[in-house]
């Protein structure tokens, strides 16, 4: 499970576009607060090596990795623009509260491969930027898992927690694409 969840945090960083909560949340909930935590860490660190990743292919093609990062949900030339400009201007706070804000990983990213950052300090930064909200959502989840197995037995739980997270994309990419 926590290869998953390293692989998902991983991708979340580079093109794919569903934030690493959602298995952390789902380990928290089933298996509680210890896991959960454990989980956090692990995406973090695989998130910071895929932002590595996104790093190197904005250094080496910024338009064509911009292309297809741009080409992902919820992802439009202002939202890239506000997250390079905060990046070159906050660095690595900039990167932390725009994890709270809803502002892919990925376009900061991209924005210190276009930038020449250095790559342990990236790698670092990365740490600290996602670390936070990773544990938020493993605590979040780790706390309410006995009342919600309580509350939703079985697989209505799971069904419920799917269709929260439907939702909430439902409507992230609608608020994300209307700019």
């Amino acid at each position: 499970m926590l290869l998953a969840v390293a692989l998902w945090a991983f991708a979340e960083a580079t093109l794919f576009f569903i934030v690493a909560d959602v298995p952390i949340m789902a380990i928290g909930i089933r298996f509680g607060v210890r896991r959960a935590v454990g989980a956090a860490l692990i995406a973090a660190l695989a998130a910071a090596f895929g932002g590595l990743v996104t790093m190197a292919w904005a250094a080496a093609a910024p338009e064509q990795s911009r292309a297809a990062i741009e080409s992902l949900p919820g992802i439009g030339p202002e939202m890239f623009e506000q997250a390079a400009s905060a990046w070159r201007e906050g660095g690595a706070w900039a990167m932390l509260q725009g994890s709270f804000r809803g502002e892919p990983y990925k376009l900061y990213a991209h924005a210190a491969g276009v930038g020449g950052a250095g790559m342990v300090g990236f790698f670092l930064a990365s740490l600290l930027a996602r670390l936070p909200r990773f544990m938020l959502v493993a605590l979040a989840g780790g706390l309410a898992g006995p009342t919600l197995r309580r509350w939703l037995p079985g697989r209505w739980l799971w069904i419920v927690f799917g269709l929260a997270w439907a939702a909430f994309y439902v409507w992230y990419f609608s608020t994300m694409a209307a700019g």
